[in-house]
Protein backbone atom coordinates (compact mmCIF):
# COMPACT_ATOMS: atom_id res chain seq x y z
CA UNK A 1 0.00 0.00 0.00
CA UNK A 2 3.24 2.32 0.51
CA UNK A 3 4.27 1.71 -3.26
CA UNK A 4 1.40 2.76 -4.45
CA UNK A 5 0.89 5.95 -2.45
CA UNK A 6 4.72 6.64 -3.50
CA UNK A 7 3.55 5.94 -7.16
CA UNK A 8 0.59 8.03 -7.38
CA UNK A 9 2.94 10.96 -5.52
CA UNK A 10 5.53 10.85 -8.01
CA UNK A 11 2.61 10.91 -10.95
CA UNK A 12 1.57 14.20 -9.03
CA UNK A 13 4.51 15.98 -8.54
CA UNK A 14 6.52 14.90 -11.25
CA UNK A 15 5.32 17.26 -13.92
CA UNK A 16 4.86 20.05 -11.09
CA UNK A 17 8.44 19.77 -10.38
CA UNK A 18 9.68 19.85 -14.13
CA UNK A 19 7.63 23.11 -14.55
CA UNK A 20 9.17 24.72 -11.62
CA UNK A 21 12.99 23.90 -13.13
CA UNK A 22 11.95 25.32 -16.28
CA UNK A 23 10.78 28.27 -15.10
CA UNK A 24 14.18 28.98 -13.02
CA UNK A 25 16.54 27.98 -15.75
CA UNK A 26 17.48 30.65 -18.51
CA UNK A 27 15.60 30.39 -21.81
CA UNK A 28 17.95 29.49 -25.07
CA UNK A 29 17.28 31.94 -28.19
CA UNK A 30 16.69 29.12 -30.93
CA UNK A 31 17.46 32.40 -33.46
CA UNK A 32 20.85 32.91 -32.11
CA UNK A 33 21.60 29.17 -32.50
CA UNK A 34 20.17 28.86 -36.26
CA UNK A 35 22.51 31.91 -36.81
CA UNK A 36 25.60 30.29 -35.98
CA UNK A 37 25.09 26.96 -36.91
CA UNK A 38 26.35 26.22 -40.27
CA UNK A 39 24.51 23.42 -42.34
CA UNK A 40 26.34 20.15 -42.62
CA UNK A 41 27.35 19.07 -46.17
CA UNK A 42 25.06 17.27 -48.29
CA UNK A 43 25.67 13.46 -48.20
CA UNK A 44 27.71 11.99 -51.51
CA UNK A 45 25.45 9.98 -54.06
CA UNK A 46 25.53 6.08 -53.44
CA UNK A 47 27.89 4.67 -55.72
CA UNK A 48 26.72 1.92 -57.45
CA UNK A 49 28.50 -1.20 -57.79
CA UNK A 50 27.46 -4.06 -60.49
CA UNK A 51 28.86 -7.55 -60.67
CA UNK A 52 31.22 -8.30 -62.70
CA UNK A 53 29.27 -9.98 -66.45
CA UNK A 54 29.37 -13.82 -65.47
CA UNK A 55 30.88 -16.32 -68.55
CA UNK A 56 27.99 -18.27 -70.21
CA UNK A 57 28.13 -22.14 -68.74
CA UNK A 58 29.59 -24.54 -71.34
CA UNK A 59 27.60 -27.16 -72.04
CA UNK A 60 29.59 -30.50 -71.84
CA UNK A 61 27.60 -33.49 -72.62
CA UNK A 62 23.65 -34.22 -72.92
CA UNK A 63 21.99 -35.39 -69.30
CA UNK A 64 22.47 -39.28 -68.84
CA UNK A 65 19.54 -41.13 -69.80
CA UNK A 66 17.96 -42.69 -66.69
CA UNK A 67 18.83 -39.74 -64.70
CA UNK A 68 16.93 -39.80 -61.35
CA UNK A 69 16.61 -43.32 -61.59
CA UNK A 70 17.69 -45.44 -58.49
CA UNK A 71 21.50 -46.81 -59.39
CA UNK A 72 20.97 -50.13 -58.01
CA UNK A 73 17.70 -51.54 -57.71
CA UNK A 74 16.58 -55.10 -55.73
CA UNK A 75 17.95 -58.26 -57.66
CA UNK A 76 20.02 -55.94 -60.42
CA UNK A 77 23.93 -56.37 -58.13
CA UNK A 78 22.38 -56.03 -54.57
CA UNK A 79 23.66 -58.52 -52.38
CA UNK A 80 21.25 -60.99 -50.81
CA UNK A 81 21.29 -61.17 -46.72
CA UNK A 82 23.31 -63.30 -45.06
CA UNK A 83 20.57 -63.81 -42.16
CA UNK A 84 17.22 -64.45 -41.95
CA UNK A 85 15.11 -61.24 -39.93
CA UNK A 86 13.62 -62.53 -36.59
CA UNK A 87 10.39 -62.79 -36.75
CA UNK A 88 8.15 -63.87 -32.99
CA UNK A 89 4.83 -64.74 -34.24
CA UNK A 90 3.93 -64.66 -30.43
CA UNK A 91 5.28 -61.35 -28.40
CA UNK A 92 5.63 -62.09 -24.83
CA UNK A 93 2.40 -61.86 -22.78
CA UNK A 94 3.80 -62.56 -19.42
CA UNK A 95 6.29 -61.25 -17.22
CA UNK A 96 8.15 -64.36 -17.29
CA UNK A 97 8.38 -64.75 -20.97
CA UNK A 98 9.83 -61.56 -21.61
CA UNK A 99 13.31 -61.00 -22.68
CA UNK A 100 15.95 -60.06 -20.00
CA UNK A 101 16.65 -56.47 -19.33
CA UNK A 102 13.43 -55.52 -20.64
CA UNK A 103 11.01 -53.29 -18.32
CA UNK A 104 7.75 -55.96 -18.62
CA UNK A 105 10.87 -58.75 -16.93
CA UNK A 106 10.31 -60.16 -13.20
CA UNK A 107 13.01 -58.71 -10.90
Amino acid sequence: MMYRNFAIAILLAAPIIVMGVQSFTPKVHHDEQAANAVPPPPPPPPVVVAPPPSEPVASFAPPVSDAGQPSLTPGSGLPDTSVAPIVNPTPPTSPGMAPPGSPNAEP
